[in-house]
């Protein structure tokens, strides 16, 4: 195995970083004296006791070599901070890991956005955290994110399902799937994507590893839109990562009644852009739809309408949100009827709910 990527391995073992990495190097001696000191032990004074006998004591095991073959199995790659393919906006960060475990494809994405927000979300996040993702695809921007509950999961799943290019950063090991119900989506991330992580293979969801991993989601991006969250949250951290970093950071306003909208509204107060809509977003970016896939869109997707789904759509989007109720009145038909065209025109992605027992026009969001 090559001695500077078991170097770096050993260090990012013990969660070192780019500044630890710096401090070791201005010693001046060996890569080897890490794990094999001489009389002197210079690294003592690069490290804490603890981290050394950490290292010494994985080095003994030859752990890097068979964490190596280990991520071979698995089908991720080690990127270390010295290699050609390593992100260079990571670079960006004082702390940035010294290994980088990828699934999939890590290629560099000229424009690049972070989607974030709370695992609890409502349905309006859930469904402007899937328009934003669908956009995404449909723009040729990739969607980079935590593949969390809630938001992440809304965006990311989105984006796949549309043929996009998106990368999970994991707060886990390369091969635990966290949460476990999102397993079929990073399988379905990695066809186009990747996921990533810094954390060796079988590390756990450690609460103290999803804060850490948020620098990365920030720093790989150019811009960060907050889809929802409360003040106190990972993802206004990640939001004042972004600003640490000079990314531009975007918030999806919400009700001011709303916990999950606390976050977001203090953001757009403070000075970060409110996202209002995707054409407004995705120029800022400077992206551009496809033009072969306009049929992606709700407008189009409405052309191969029955009529009985071309009455609902038409009221629904010059009425905005309605009950089953509402609209049987308004279009003259049975509630039965309503709500089947209703599943009918939800599995086009056309109508989505808004709130309990209320439906609106996809597009409108």
């Amino acid at each position: 195995m090559d001695e500077r990527l078991k170097f770096l391995l050993l260090l990012n073992y013990v969660n070192a970083n780019s500044q630890a990495l710096a401090k070791f190097a201005a010693l001046g001696v060996p890569w080897r004296e890490l794990w094999s000191p001489s009389k002197i032990d210079a690294a003592a004074t690069a490290f804490t006791e603890k981290q050394l006998a950490r290292i010494r004591e994985a080095e003994s095991r030859a752990w890097a070599e068979n964490e190596a073959e280990r991520a071979a199995k698995l089908g991720a790659r080690i990127i270390s901070i010295d290699d050609e393919d390593y992100p260079a906006r990571l670079l960006d960060l004082r702390d940035a890991p010294l290994a980088l475990y990828v699934r999939g494809s890590l290629n560099a994405a000229d424009k690049c956005v972070a989607v974030v927000g709370t695992r609890r979300a409502s349905i309006y996040g859930k469904n402007a955290a899937r328009s934003i993702g669908e956009a995404c695809a449909r723009y040729g921007v990739t969607l980079v994110s935590g593949g969390a509950f809630g938001v992440d999961c809304e965006s990311q799943s989105a984006c796949a399902e549309a043929c996009g290019t998106t990368f999970a950063v994991m707060g886990t090991g390369i091969d635990v799937a966290y949460p476990a119900s999102n397993r079929a989506l990073f399988e379905k991330i990695c066809e186009r994507g990747a996921l990533v992580t810094e954390f060796p293979i079988g590390a756990g969801g450690d609460p103290w590893h999803f804060p850490q991993r948020n620098r990365i989601v920030a720093a790989l991006a150019e811009k960060v839109v907050v889809v929802e969250a409360p003040l106190k949250s990972g993802s206004m951290i990640t939001a004042r990562l972004a600003l640490e970093l000079g990314r531009e950071v975007w918030a999806v306003p919400g009700r001011i009644t709303d916990a999950n909208a606390e976050g977001t509204n203090a953001l757009i107060y403070d000075g970060a852009y409110p996202y209002i809509n995707e054409k407004t977003f995705f120029s800022a970016c400077g992206a551009q739809a496809a033009e072969d896939e306009g049929a992606a869109r709700p407008e189009a997707r409405a052309a191969s309408l029955s009529d009985e789904e071309r009455k609902i759509f038409d009221y629904l989007a010059a009425n905005g949100e309605k009950t089953i109720d509402n609209i049987s009145v308004a279009v003259k038909m049975s509630a039965a009827d309503i709500l089947k065209n209703i599943t009918l025109m939800s599995a086009k992605g056309l109508v989505y709910m808004p709130s309990a027992g209320r439906y609106g026009v996809k597009g409108n969001l």
